[in-house]
C-alpha cells in the first residue's frame, strides 16, 4: 500500500477516480501509457485502495470500470517498531469513524 501511495502516477490516477472509469479513460486524462495505467491499476487493487466493477453495454460489450474505494488512510505507530494501517472507506459516516477512533484510542489506554 505504502508504495503505490508513494507513486505520483498512482496519486494521480486515485485522485482521477471519483467516479468509475474504464482504464482507457483513466490513461487519457492521467497522460500515462495505457500499459503502466493497467499495472497501477492493478498495484491500487491489490493495495485495497480502487475497485473494480463492470459496466454493462447494451451491445454486449462490456467493460472494466475502476474506482476510488477510500477516502484515506490511518496509520497507528506502536512502540515496538510496528504499525496497523486501516483504510478509510466512503461509506464510513463521521460518526463510524470518531467511533473508531475512540475505539482504538481506548485499546491504547
Amino acid at each position: 500500500m505504502f508504495e503505490a501511495l508513494a507513486d505520483s502516477d498512482c496519486r494521480s490516477i486515485l485522485a482521477t477516480l471519483d467516479d468509475p472509469l474504464p482504464a482507457k479513460r483513466v490513461a487519457d486524462v492521467c497522460e500515462l501509457p495505457l500499459t503502466s495505467t493497467y499495472r497501477k491499476l492493478e498495484q491500487l487493487s491489490d493495495a485495497a485502495l480502487v475497485a473494480e466493477g463492470t459496466e454493462v453495454r447494451a451491445d454486449g460489450h462490456h467493460e472494466t470500470t475502476y474506482v476510488r474505494d477510500c477516502t484515506g488512510v490511518f496509520v497507528a505507530l506502536d512502540g515496538d517498531d510496528s504499525f496497523d494501517v486501516d483504510v478509510l472507506r466512503d461509506r464510513e459516516t463521521p460518526d463510524e469513524r470518531l467511533a473508531r477512533l475512540w475505539s482504538r484510542v481506548s485499546e491504547e489506554l
